[in-house]
């Protein structure tokens, strides 16, 4: 019996911005660019997440109660905030802030942003705004 062919993601290192495709299963994998560990599951933060970095190829999600300190925030397909944020900010997708969100940084760097009334930035904003593909090559 022949094996279906699994349905592929595009997704781009947060490390090095080398593009490749992933099973959409896949929650981990080693970049072919720099060779280093990289997250590809979507992240969902409920509650005080305090880190140095947050990073992902996939979404981010921070709901109402939510709130993260971090030094960056690196996502590939963008971020939604309902909560509180206080990072610098880079999103290949769109940075989404819903009417209580709070973001706190030195910048926020976002393909595209939307900004619901009532929403809190301070902060330098870079949009629209891709990552440059790094030059692996020694």
């Amino acid at each position: 019996m022949a094996k279906k062919p699994s349905a592929k993601r595009k997704i781009r290192c947060y490390l090095c911005g080398r593009g490749f495709e992933v099973s959409t299963k896949t929650m981990s994998t080693t970049c072919p660019g720099c060779n280093r560990a990289i997250k590809i599951e979507d992240v969902l933060v409920k509650s005080y997440v305090p880190v140095n970095e947050l990073q992902t190829c996939g979404r981010i999600k921070i709901t109402k109660r939510g709130r993260v300190a971090a030094r960056q925030i690196q996502s590939g397909e963008g971020i939604e905030c309902d909560g509180a944020i206080d990072a610098n900010i880079e999103t290949e997708g769109t940075m989404k802030l819903g009417p209580k969100a709070v973001w706190r940084g030195r910048t926020l760097q976002s393909q595209s942003l939307a900004i619901a009334d009532g929403a809190r930035l301070e902060g330098d904003i870079i949009v629209p705004w891709t990552r440059a593909e790094k030059d692996t090559a020694k």
